[in-house]
């Protein structure tokens, strides 16, 4: 699976070569999605980062590119030799503030994007925490999946660019100082997850961290518990870019070890196909109706 796949404003190819990739790399479930503050620009902001990031004008901003988006996401779901989903991903923070419900409404998956904040506090487990609970409150209005995205290497990240900003060599940075979680948060993030629809991103960016001694260890400190507890997970690329995509994805090099098996996996997999069966049959309910009221 997939379910991480950015498919939007920045995708570097056509969607059916970007899908065709994905698909020859063995990935049979792909999440595509697209930043949703990307379509926030004005006309001008929005030219100005796409002339520097010499992207495609794909979409145009605003709600006429969300639906013209989400139309390109609806047509790839036609596709046999692939199950396709369609969502956002979003940053953490507007998680703060009220939200911009609109558009979330025709997505089937939401994931909520955890940042480094490179130079201060690097996100930790009351983050996770925080956000966990935030997204339990969402889901009593939108009641779809919802992903964290990538929590984990996001520390790590953090910690190293900090630490390079200081001329500081990595290796003096140590097993506890990756660790993600402190006393108890573990236990209270199981809790907080058991019988929801939220999952945890084990995301492609793991693979370039999990050489290193030190954060391989706080790692497997910190996952193993969650997946042994029966956490779900979702696995990811995270792709942007043709280099990256065409790169073999192998979970399995940090998934084994942390002990992220198809059973902590499929999950999400199975909630929703249910969730398009159910959406449909109301679809089609909705629409015999309104023919027999003509």
């Amino acid at each position: 699976m997939d379910f991480h796949l950015h498919a939007g404003l920045e995708r570097p190819t056509d969607l059916e070569r970007w899908i065709d990739i994905a698909a020859a790399d063995g990935r049979r479930v792909l999440l595509l999605l697209d930043h949703l503050e990307l379509y926030r620009r004005t006309a001008e902001q929005y030219e100005a980062w796409r002339t520097k990031g010499g992207f495609h004008a794909r979409y145009p901003i605003a709600g006429e590119g969300h639906r013209a988006l989400f139309a390109d996401f609806d047509s790839a779901a036609q596709r046999k030799d692939v199950l396709v989903f369609k969502g956002w991903e979003i940053g953490e923070d507007e998680l703060d503030s009220p939200l911009e419900l609109a558009p979330m409404m025709p997505a089937e998956v939401i994931g909520w994007h955890i940042a480094p904040r490179n130079g201060s506090t690097p996100p930790n487990g009351q983050t996770l925490l925080k956000r966990v609970r935030q997204i339990r409150e969402l889901q009593k209005r939108l009641p779809i999946p919802m992903i964290v995205f990538h929590p984990f290497p996001m520390r790590i990240e953090n910690l190293q660019r900090t630490a390079r900003s200081l001329g500081r060599d990595l290796r003096t940075i140590k097993r506890e100082d990756y660790r993600f979680f402190g006393p108890g948060e573990q236990e209270e993030l199981i809790r907080l997850l058991r019988g929801t629809s939220i999952y945890i991103e084990m995301s492609r960016d793991t693979e370039q961290y999990f050489d290193d001694p030190a954060c391989r260890e706080a790692l497997i400190a910190d996952v193993v518990p969650l997946a042994k507890a029966g956490v779900q997970f979702t696995i990811s690329t995270d792709n942007h870019h043709l280099r990256a995509a065409k790169k073999p994805f192998a979970p399995d090099h940090y998934c084994v070890p942390l002990e992220v098996t198809p059973t902590n996996t499929n999950t999400i997999v199975r909630e929703l196909i249910a969730l398009r069966t159910r959406r449909s049959l109301i679809e089609s309910s909705s629409a015999r109706r309104t023919r027999e009221t003509k």
